[in-house]
This record gives C-alpha cells, sequence and structure tokens, in this order.
C-alpha cells in the first residue's frame, strides 16, 4: 500500500480511538515497533487499520530503527543431505564473558538450490547469488525476489519500482564475485572481479573503480574473503594447508590503494583450547578488536560455537549456540548429519519491508 493511503495518526485519531479501546494511535505505533517482528507480522489480521500502519514506509523505518538497538547474530548452513538452506538467528553474546550461550531462531528455509548467501546482512536483507542468478532475501518476512541479469540500479521498496542503467568506463572482462563476502562501507559497495581485483562502486556518483588486492593475500582460496574492520576494507586468508596464522589486510587509503596486514591470531596456539578442527573462518563485520570465527562446517554432534579473538591481547572467548544441532531440530526439519558453507555475521535486525 503507497504511503498516501496510509492514515497520519493525528488525521485518523478519533478512527483509532474505536479500533484501540481509548489508546492514542502514537502511543499504539511506540508500543508496536518496540516489539519483536513476529507479533508485530501477526497484528496485521487485526484490522485493516493496523494492516495499513505496519505496512507503511512511516513504521516500517520507525521499527528498523529500534530494531538496530537489538542487533543479533545470522546464522546460515547448506544441509549436505536435504541440499536446503537454513537461516537462523541468535542475539549477540555478552562482551566480557570467556564462555557465554545463546539461543538460535529458525527464520527460514530456502528451498531453492539456485541461491547461495556469501555476503552479510544490510539491514536485515541478505544477498542470494549463483553464477548469475542474484535475489535479494528477507529472513523476517520469508521473502526472496530474484534481480535482473543486468547491471542496474535499483532501491527496494521505492514507488517508482524502476531500475536504472548505470554507463560507465571501467568496463572489466573479469568474472564478478570470485572473492567471497561483498561489503558496502560509508555508501561504498566493494566485491571481488575475478581474483586480483576488487570493485568499488560509489552509490552516491554512481561510478565504479578498482582496487588490487594486497600482494600477498590468497584471494583463491576457500578461506579467504572480503569483510570489513572497524569501518574498514579488509580482506582475510588463512591457508590450511600451510601456516596457521590469520592474517588480514586493511585497506588503509582507498585512492592510494594502501594496505596495512595484521596477524589475528595463531590458530594452533591461541584456539587449541577451544577448538580441535583448525578449518575456520573469519566473518562479518569488526567494530572493536575483536575477529569472529566460525567452522567452515557443521556438525550435529557437537554444538556449534562463534569465537571471539581480539587480535591485540590475543585473548579468545566463546559463545556456545544452542538449537541448531538439537535433536528436536532434526527431528522436525529431517537434518542428518552434517551441514556446510557456515556463514555467522554480526549487526543482523529484523526488517518488516515487504518486497
Amino acid at each position: 500500500m503507497e504511503d498516501s493511503q496510509v492514515p497520519s495518526p493525528s488525521r485518523n485519531l478519533d478512527h483509532a480511538v474505536n479500533h484501540t479501546r481509548n489508546i492514542p494511535l502514537d502511543l499504539v505505533l511506540d508500543i508496536l515497533s518496540r516489539l519483536p517482528a513476529k507479533p508485530i507480522l501477526r497484528f496485521q489480521a487485526v484490522s485493516k487499520l493496523w494492516f495499513s500502519i505496519i505496512r507503511s514506509k512511516y513504521f516500517v523505518d520507525t521499527f528498523l530503527t529500534r530494531s538496530k538497538t537489538r542487533p543479533r547474530l545470522l546464522l546460515t548452513f547448506k544441509h549436505s543431505g536435504s541440499r536446503k538452506r537454513f537461516i537462523f538467528s541468535a542475539p549477540e553474546p555478552e562482551d566480557g564473558k570467556i564462555y557465554s550461550t545463546v539461543m538460535a531462531r529458525h527464520d527460514m528455509t530456502i528451498s531453492d538450490l539456485v541461491y547461495d548467501i556469501e555476503s552479510r546482512p544490510l539491514n536485515g536483507l541478505v544477498c542470494c547469488a549463483r553464477g548469475s542468478s542474484i535475489a535479494v532475501c528477507n529472513p523476517t518476512t520469508r521473502q526472496i525476489v530474484k534481480l535482473p541479469d543486468e547491471h542496474f540500479v535499483f532501491t527496494l521498496g521505492s514507488q517508482q519500482k524502476k531500475w536504472k542503467k548505470i554507463e560507465s568506463e571501467a568496463v572489466t572482462k573479469d568474472p564478478y564475485r570470485c572473492m567471497k563476502g561483498e561489503v558496502c562501507i560509508d555508501g561504498f559497495i566493494y566485491y571481488g572481479v575475478g581474483y586480483s581485483r576488487i570493485a568499488r562502486f560509489d552509490v552516491t556518483s554512481e561510478k565504479i573503480e578498482f582496487i588490487q588486492v594486497p600482494k600477498d593475500y590468497n584471494a583463491v582460496s576457500c578461506y579467504s574473503r572480503l569483510i570489513t574492520c572497524q569501518g574498514k576494507l579488509a580482506c582475510f586468508s588463512y591457508d590450511f594447508y600451510g601456516t596457521s596464522e590469520m592474517y588480514m589486510w586493511i585497506l588503509q587509503d582507498a585512492e592510494k590503494q594502501e594496505w596495512s596486514s595484521i596477524v589475528i591470531c595463531d590458530v594452533y596456539s591461541e584456539l587449541r583450547e577451544f577448538f580441535t578442527d583448525e578449518r575456520l573462518l573469519c566473518t562479518g563485520e569488526i567494530h572493536t578488536n575483536e575477529a569472529i570465527l566460525v567452522s567452515r562446517s557443521l556438525n550435529s554432534s557437537e554444538l556449534f560455537s562463534v569465537y571471539y579473538c581480539d587480535m591485540i591481547s590475543k585473548r579468545v572467548r566463546r559463545a556456545e549456540v544452542d538449537g541448531i544441532t538439537d535433536d528436536e531440530f532434526r527431528g522436525v526439519h529431517g537434518i542428518c548429519t552434517h551441514g556446510r558453507e557456515v556463514l555467522c555475521s554480526p549487526g543482523h535486525v529484523e526488517n518488516i519491508m515487504f518486497f
């Protein structure tokens, strides 16, 4: 429903009073925006007025703002038996605790094998891709919308719902998305172009530039990916079959293409107390000095854990995630033994926007 058709709080106050037992509409909006997404989506069936309010851009934006104050972990994996992709979310663990436990919630299952999830969520939306096919997924509303194959700009939720083609002299024959983990930082979208360059798209000027990857960065490795570190683009690399050290290169100056490197941790020393399988990935967005590490695979016989490694002190803390490998979920969804292609991203939020 378009915003022009949505009753404003002041214009429809009398109407709202009759439907909310003398509770002012402004107060109803404030109360609703503080609730989790699941009951709000159910409340759309209360009345036409509530449906129009919940679907309005004003309420969607208000809810998203409130949702950002309660960030969650987004957890996804593809089950190797059923080949479905499961999407979970869980509260982010408390800072300071060496051991903690959080309860995961199953948000959505993607049955279409076309789509893989390789990028971190942005405002609650997740990019899914397989080859040239790209889609946007909203785990909160359980919706997926497929995007055209051409390189266009499209604003989800806009009234025009039109695509705009971008003309650019920065044409390349290299395949896109070879490197994992596309990120968006301060209005710039970074994504891999082949294995030696990174595209930098300016959303404001709609121009594309290319950045050379660090000299020693192994973009071919399945353990390598693009992430963000304290508001800057970073390249993570870990040679499982070589050194036990995890490295990260941080883009200090995009214009000059200057990189700095840092050792995140030594898997054999810092993580040996917690973990016996060294096949780990650094994932998500690093706001502090802590790198977030997860296993590349999921084993139903072990609790799934997220590891937070302080890159300065080398101190490691562990958060166990219940509700993923437990017997109840396996019984309901038919999961057998192993899951793979695990992705864990912090800062995920609920978004009730419908496509």
